[in-house]
């Protein structure tokens, strides 16, 4: 099955908006199917229905338990209605902000259960994943990831674009290279997609050699993108950080690289804390 389809996870979060506004971008950009997503997980305060016996009078349990049997399954109709809502509300920001001449009309889908394996059942046939730095439920600060982004870029090898509360179009991107065969095979990959088309494009690397991104340059520049070559130094998430600041960048890319510095600052907890401070959206490629 071909990966074609764009996945937007939409989930009433303060980026659902923004995750809307990238959705209509990209889909229109790649030129892809594009489905929005929402997920009716399985309530954690869901009624329990111990056995209180010991406390109430057996008839008054039942009828106790049924009125609370009651209750949650008005509780579940309301989710599931709010969420067909918020889907609609969605489809109509992603058709207001495409180009009426292409326009890609989304699809929507509701599921029920984990948001993860409902992203793992529909991988194969999923170009990329669009989520909101938060979730819905986050009871995080909003300077940090939601648990559910987190598991999801951990485990998912579909391409996931991580993105703020706020959208911006993007006029330039950065790209983090090492210089190893991975890294390479991403650039390859980059180029083969329409995505950095019309873009100005920062190539760059924390340490090494100015001579390990000219034939990373010359690939890019072939397929029609705009780059600058820049070495950075020091503390990779501070060279990022300050780059970023200093020329102004939009979107930054990232890859699981080889065994270099890059790779070491990107895999694991530190894959978090990447996310966790950066201030603008984040494509991760696997």
């Amino acid at each position: 099955m071909m990966k074609e389809q764009i996945i937007a996870c939409i989930d009433g979060s303060n980026c659902t908006m923004a995750v809307s506004q990238w959705a209509a971008w990209t889909a229109d950009r790649l030129n892809a199917p594009l489905k929005l997503l929402h997920v009716l997980e399985k309530n954690a305060s869901a009624i329990a229905t111990d056995d209180w016996s010991g406390s109430i009078g057996i008839d008054s349990r039942e009828e106790l338990l049924a009125e609370l049997v009651q209750l949650d399954q008005q509780r579940s109709k309301l989710a599931q209605e709010q969420g067909k809502h918020m889907l609609s509300l969605a489809k109509q920001l992603v058709m207001a902000h495409q180009p009426v001449a292409t326009a890609i009309v989304p699809k929507i889908s509701q599921r029920h259960g984990d948001l993860l394996d409902a992203l793992t059942d529909l991988e194969q046939e999923t170009r990329l994943i669009i989520m909101g730095k938060q979730g819905q439920l986050s009871t995080k600060s909003h300077s940090q990831v939601g648990s559910q982004l987190e598991s999801v870029v951990r485990v998912m090898h579909t391409p996931i674009l991580v993105v703020q509360a706020d959208f911006k179009a993007p006029s330039r991107v950065m790209v983090a290279y090492d210089g190893s065969e991975t890294s390479r095979n991403i650039l390859s990959r980059l180029t083969l997609s329409p995505l950095l088309h019309g873009l100005d494009c920062d190539l760059v690397m924390v340490g090494g050699a100015r001579e390990q991104l000219f034939g990373a340059q010359t690939m890019l520049q072939a397929a029609g993108i705009d780059v600058e070559i820049h070495i950075l130094t020091g503390d990779v998430e501070a060279a990022l950080k300050n780059h970023i600041e200093k020329r102004h960048i939009d979107l930054l890319i990232m890859g699981a690289y080889g065994h270099s510095r890059l790779r070491q600052f990107l895999v694991g907890s530190n894959t978090t804390r990447l996310l966790n401070h950066s201030s603008i959206p984040v494509l991760v490629l696997r």
